[in-house]
C-alpha cells in the first residue's frame, strides 16, 4: 500500500510541474507563433492540450487519465520525430517523455 501512495504522489507532482510548464510554453511559444502566421504549431498545441488534460482526468480517476496522457504524450513525440525527421530523437523525446513517465506511474498506481 505504501509503494501505491509513493507512486501517486510522483506520477501528481511530477504530472503538475510538467503540464504547468507545457502550459505557459503553450501559451508563451504558441501564441506568438499563431500572431506571425505559423499555423504548424496547432496540431502540437493540441496534442500538448491532450497529454494535460490526461493529467486532470488522471487526478480523479488514475486508470483512464493514465491512458490519455501515455496516448498523449506518445502522439506528440511521434508526430515531432515525423515533422523534424529521426536526426531530432532527442527533441521528440524531450517532449513526449515527460507526459508518458507521470502516466504509467499514474497507470500503476491505479492498478492497486
Amino acid at each position: 500500500m505504501k509503494a501505491v501512495k509513493i507512486l501517486r504522489y510522483t506520477a501528481l507532482m511530477l504530472g503538475f510541474q510538467i503540464s504547468v510548464f507545457f502550459t505557459f510554453f503553450l501559451i508563451a511559444g504558441g501564441a506568438a507563433e499563431l500572431v506571425e502566421g505559423k499555423m504548424a504549431v496547432i496540431p502540437v498545441m493540441i496534442i500538448m492540450m491532450l497529454a494535460v488534460a490526461g493529467f486532470i482526468w488522471a487526478v480523479t480517476s488514475p486508470q483512464k487519465g493514465s491512458l490519455l496522457m501515455i496516448v498523449g504524450g506518445t502522439l506528440l513525440a511521434v508526430y515531432l520525430l515525423v515533422l523534424a525527421g529521426v536526426s531530432e530523437f532527442g527533441m521528440s523525446l524531450i517532449f513526449g517523455l515527460p507526459f508518458i513517465v507521470p502516466g504509467i506511474l499514474f497507470y500503476l498506481s491505479g492498478r492497486s
